[in-house]
């Protein structure tokens, strides 16, 4: 046989080879036994397909990318399990985009694969400098299946617009999760089907748009036992997303204006079961309060909408809807303390 032909079957040998330098057991540090790696990134890149990454407790400042189906999970030492992940002082450049939100930049990008982060904290701070002219993401999750779960999202300069991203996500599971002052959204979710959204803590001392937040689903999502409180302007908003079902929340909030649980262009979406409390702060001299307990609005959707046994408290109006909704069932639920129990417009 020649030497020409050796080398080819050599070749076309090591096509066929497993990847033989990924490892299983990666560990970003040494706080357990195993592979280990200075880096966040070091250990996703070197992880075998399905394994977990354990990351021992410490501050990282790092800016993440995971494509290959794997774990990424924070484990405790000692007295200690935080494990947090900041901005790097350069900042975090521009690395995603959204067909609702634009460009995006995202301390952790997770992109088509099957991902399962738990026991982490992303922390908005660390870089130098808020990003200009882009939404700025804590985790960003595109054509992605898994979860995130026991993961903690705190922003204290503010720098994060969106705490997480669910654009695309298929079954995707985030539950479990503390939120601590976002800017625009604390957890959005666009264009996924399957989704569920439960047990979630999220809080605002500052100014905060939305809590949760859907748009343009391609199929199904449940909302239910969360916590929503602080100065949020929309609790859970449900925007042109059919089958959303929004179960057992407690959404406490004071602001300006909007609503605690808001069903916009909706089709066949469920309120059940939430308790609102929905108060309203001062308003400027001459300005009305405009803060409602649930609002509906169909906006020529198909409708079909039920809100029933629900608990609303405070608030300019406790029900608000559109006078031209069809379909939908919006009774009994309880008032109390409403200046208007029901308004239309």
């Amino acid at each position: 046989m020649s030497k020409a032909m050796i080398a080819v079957l050599v070749l076309v040998g090591l096509t066929f080879l497993p990847r033989s330098w990924a490892v299983s057991n990666a560990v970003v540090g040494t706080c357990r036994t195993g592979t280990h790696y200075s880096t966040i990134q070091a250990a996703i890149d070197a992880a075998d397909v399905g394994s977990t990454v354990q990351v021992c407790p410490g501050t990282y400042s790092e800016i993440l990318t995971i494509t290959n189906n794997l774990s990424l999970k924070g484990v405790a030492s000692g007295t200690s399990d935080s494990v947090i992940i900041t901005a790097p002082p350069a900042g975090v450049p521009a690395n995603g985009s959204s067909a609702i939100w634009g460009s995006l930049t995202a301390q952790v990008l997770v992109q088509n694969a099957t991902a399962n982060l738990s026991n982490l904290t992303i922390d908005g701070g660390g870089g130098s400098s808020c990003p200009k002219g882009v939404t700025s993401v804590g985790v960003l999750l595109q054509a992605a299946g898994g979860s995130v779960t026991n993961s903690t999202f705190q922003n204290p300069p503010l720098c994060l617009q969106i705490s997480a991203l669910l654009d695309h996500t298929t079954n995707f599971n985030f539950s479990d999760n503390y939120l601590r002052d976002c800017e625009q959204s604390c957890l959005e979710v666009d264009f996924g089907t399957g989704t569920t959204v439960k047990g979630n803590d999220i809080a605002s001392v500052g100014f905060t748009v939305d809590g949760i937040e859907t748009q343009q689903l391609a199929g199904p999502a449940t909302i239910s036992a969360n916590v929503i409180r602080g100065n949020i302007d929309w609790g859970i908003v449900a925007q042109s997303s059919p089958s959303v079902t929004i179960t057992s929340n407690n959404v406490m909030s004071d602001l300006r204006e909007g609503g605690a649980i808001v069903l916009f262009a909706t089709t066949q979406a469920i309120a059940e079961g939430n308790h609102v409390s929905a108060q309203t702060m001062a308003q400027p001299t001459g300005k009305s309060p405009n803060r409602v307990g649930i609002f509906l609005d169909d906006n020529g959707a198909v409708g079909g909408n039920t809100i029933l046994n629900n608990t609303v408290t405070g608030g300019a109006c406790g029900l608000q809807i559109h006078t031209t909704n069809r379909g939908d069932t919006i009774a009994p639920n309880t008032y109390f303390n409403e200046p208007q129990i029901m308004c239309t417009f």
